[in-house]
């Protein structure tokens, strides 16, 4: 069974260290994303506009950010930029996803689904030089190749700016999505599932792989799931599909024969019925309709 595939920045390219801090810049052609081909990123990315404008799809949604502002990107995302302006300037962190999913926060999940629907911030100066500072300090630390604690230190770093961006996001949270206390169990459970989502959507669109995965019950999986995000497992697993198929018809010219296959459907017609039910329409018409 294939699976859906495309370009990637992934932590390989992280090398031995556990991030890289990268400058954006339109005039020089330095974006994070290669002109406007989507690409799928499996490194957790934070972008923060320094000076102009930038314009980035991410998972089929547009998001425009300016001087002051941040953009959070999760694992599995895809991505692509979209006419960010010539005097565009950013920063953007790059980190292992590993380290990060290890870092122990409250209520992640809520969280989680909080950020990626609402994943761009503006943040105040003072912020904006908080994060900086500590890229900074990252960086510096790095160019210390002999210092005998130096992994360790830039790990606490990373933990330090992690928490310091969750506050941020926490700060301008409605307050009926605030953090709450949940069981911690539970957390793991709803996290490791989103994991599992992301890698397998497009092959595997049955709640059972999941819930054997887990090593828990189907109705079990979908209590807590429904619980602490708001959506089925249903639900997240045919938006992860939508997503890859929305990509797929409005940046390639396969077919929509091709589509189907790559996103493991049994014909062109399952996969037509599958996307009107969820977007309105049929993939011909949609790809049609962005394409104008």
């Amino acid at each position: 069974m294939k699976s859906y595939k495309l370009p990637s920045f992934s932590t390989e390219s992280l090398g031995n260290s556990l991030f890289e801090c990268f400058s954006m810049e339109a005039s020089k052609g330095k974006l994070a994303v290669d002109s406007h081909q989507p690409m799928m990123v499996e490194a957790g990315i934070i972008c923060l506009c320094l000076r102009g404008k930038g314009a980035f799809y991410v998972n089929d949604r547009s998001y425009n950010i300016s001087k002051g502002d941040m953009i959070t990107i999760f694992p599995n995302s895809v991505i692509k930029d979209s006419d960010s302006s010539p005097d565009f300037i950013g920063y953007a962190i790059a980190a292992d996803i590993k380290f990060m999913m290890g870092i122990r926060m409250n209520d992640v999940v809520r969280s989680y689904v909080h950020v990626s629907n609402n994943p761009v911030l503006s943040i105040t100066d003072e912020q904006m030089a908080k994060v900086v500072e500590i890229c900074e300090m990252l960086k510096r630390k790095r160019e210390e190749k002999d210092h005998p604690f130096g992994k360790d230190i830039a790990k606490h770093l990373l933990t330090v700016l992690c928490y310091e961006i969750q506050s941020f996001y926490m700060g301008k949270m409605p307050e009926n999505v605030q953090f709450q206390s949940t069981s911690p169990r539970h957390d793991r459970l709803c996290q490791e599932f989103l994991e599992l989502v992301n890698k397998h959507a497009t092959e595997q669109r049955l709640m059972g792989f999941y819930a054997d995965s887990l090593c828990i019950t189907p109705k079990y999986l979908s209590m807590i799931v429904k619980k602490h995000t708001g959506r089925s497992p249903l639900e997240w697993i045919n938006r992860t599909v939508m997503i890859y198929a929305r990509t797929l018809l409005t940046s390639s010219d396969k077919t929509i024969q091709q589509i189907a296959e790559e996103l493991n459907f049994p014909n062109a017609s399952f996969f037509g019925q599958f996307f009107k039910r969820h977007e309105g329409i049929t993939p011909k018409r949609y790809r049609t309709l962005c394409r104008k």
